[in-house]
């Protein structure tokens, strides 16, 4: 189960098993996270599901935006 997020990462993750090749060498941090994952699930030949587009809190903008739906009370 995978949560991805609107910066191409992804908010959530959820497998039974470890594999490191599912996760080494990701180019963390960059809008292509969630791409690259889904490219080396289908290199593994796994089934998986995602959730809904969400968005994650990674950088100071990210904070500005939690606080404004905070105030909005929309957290």
């Amino acid at each position: 189960m995978f949560g991805p997020a609107e910066d191409g990462g992804y908010v959530l993750v959820g497998v039974q098993r470890g594999v490191p090749a599912l996760f080494d060498g990701i180019d963390w941090g960059t809008p292509c996270v969630m791409t690259e994952t889904r490219a080396r699930l289908r290199a593994l030949r796994w089934r998986w599901q995602e959730l809904a587009l969400l968005w994650d809190v990674d950088r100071p903008q990210d904070l500005e935006r939690l606080a404004a739906h905070s105030d909005a009370g929309n957290v």
